[in-house]
């Protein structure tokens, strides 16, 4: 029941839906007509749905999920993920029939550029907490 499975959180207008416990095969849930059913009802109640999803190289949901999506993104660490990866897991998606249409790269680090001498235009990136 959506109703009970969808949480408030103290951001305004921000809700989640945890993930539960775990069933023996989660793809079977996600191919199931109520997923893409929920999706739906979803898509149009609220300005924007984000479903973080395991990683493609390791299980199928991503796949499942990313033709039902509207906008697929690879999320990839700064200096950890091989770019290699990356590249195999766009042509994975390709041809599963789910188009990426960007990634976004997280925890990255300042580093000083030795051959222009700048520091990303000035952006700076600091620990939460700290300022």
């Amino acid at each position: 029941d959506r109703n009970t499975a969808i949480h408030e959180t103290d951001v305004e207008n921000l809700h989640f839906i945890s993930t539960g416990s775990l069933p023996p095969n989660p793809s079977e849930l996600l191919m199931h007509p109520n997923f893409q059913e929920f999706m739906e009802w979803a898509s149009g109640n609220y300005d924007m749905v984000l479903i973080d999803s395991p990683p493609i190289l390791a299980v199928t949901d991503a796949t499942i999920i990313g033709r039902i999506a509207g906008i697929n993104m690879l999320v990839a660490w700064f200096d950890r993920t091989p770019a290699r990866e990356i590249e195999v897991t766009a042509k994975r998606c390709e041809q599963s029939g789910v188009h990426i249409n960007g990634c976004i790269i997280n925890a990255v680090v300042k580093k000083a550029s030795s051959q222009y001498g700048y520091d990303y235009y000035g952006y700076d990136y600091q620990k939460e907490g700290k300022s």
